[in-house]
């Protein structure tokens, strides 16, 4: 294994053990954990894939302090590429959300994670090259949002994420892409 990916695997352990010594005391509002879900619509970063990112992404976001969220999320993505394999992904990010500017009914928030799927590239005549052939894909993301609360309990999240997933276990190029997410927590 070279030194590049073993030192991916590290920052995730690292992070994953960092976010998880946090007290969940601190709470953010009333201390309480979101259960939610996005949808997400992307596309590639480049113009030599015309591919389409469609996802469904559950996840419950847990409290650490007022301004910070560690946010566990499920990733069920499909890649529609042009000449190429159609690509599916199976999987869980991390993420830390950060609320800078937060007003009474809603806040903007950064968010950046990272995770791993599960993938469907094995078939030699038709794979996708740009992310190797292991069946592991690594994610890496990051963005920014806004959550509205629209009732007591209910919460509209609109976001913005740049989303890379590669091989980790092999020298590849990956796939960069642009996603729009609309999502709900309660």
């Amino acid at each position: 294994m070279d030194l590049s990916k073993l030192n991916f695997i590290i920052t995730i352990i690292s992070l994953m053990i960092i976010t998880l010594s946090f007290s969940n005391a601190y709470g953010g509002e009333d201390g309480k954990v979101q259960w939610g879900f996005s949808l997400s619509l992307g596309t590639d970063q480049k113009s030599k894939n015309d591919l389409a990112m469609y996802a469904f992404l559950p996840r419950i976001d847990l409290p650490l302090h007022k301004n910070w969220n560690l946010e566990f999320e499920g990733n069920f993505s499909h890649y529609g590429i042009r000449h190429s394999k159609d690509l599916y992904l199976l999987g869980f990010n991390a993420n830390i959300i950060f609320k800078p500017i937060q007003w009474n009914k809603a806040f903007l928030f950064l968010i950046g994670g990272m995770g791993l799927a599960y993938n469907n590239n094995n078939d030699d005549q038709r794979r996708v090259r740009d992310i190797g052939d292991s069946h592991i894909a690594g994610i890496l993301q990051i963005g920014s949002g806004i959550q509205y609360r629209m009732g007591r309990k209910w919460w509209l999240r609109g976001e913005y994420r740049f989303h890379h997933i590669s091989d980790p276990f092999q020298g590849d190029s990956g796939i960069n892409t642009h996603n729009f997410l609309i999502g709900f927590s309660f």
